[in-house]
């Protein structure tokens, strides 16, 4: 393995499914999430980071485009706010937190809903 066995448990930690096909989403997004309670701090700081970059991603994408992003999700906006919401809760449980990154990721799943929802 190219960048070692850590930094390969720490990728497949925060991947959804190594299975081919991919199972239904929110079948992945379900066992992901339950998945997190269990996962090493660093396997969680780091989904954390891509969460919320993504988070916001699509934030700067609603002020953009508008509802049309939505189409670009297999979860579609119900299902994908309701994904944010859950990693965001999933994450602040975590016993090795980082209170700053969630808190964050809560203010940004808050916008997203908010403009979700105008």
């Amino acid at each position: 393995m190219r960048f070692g066995d850590r930094v390969g448990n720490i990728v497949e930690g925060c991947t959804d499914t190594l299975e081919n096909p991919k199972p239904p989403w929110l079948q992945r997004k379900e066992r992901y999430i339950a998945h997190l309670a269990g996962a090493d701090p660093s396997t969680v700081l780091l989904s954390a980071c891509d969460k919320l970059h993504n988070a916001r991603s699509i934030v700067r994408d609603l002020r953009e485009c508008g509802d049309a992003v939505w189409t670009r999700f297999k979860g579609g906006k119900e299902g994908s706010l309701r994904y944010y919401r859950a990693l965001e809760r999933a994450f602040g449980k975590h016993e090795n937190r980082h209170v700053a990154l969630i808190d964050e990721l809560d203010r940004v799943v808050s916008e997203m809903e908010g403009l979700a929802s105008s």
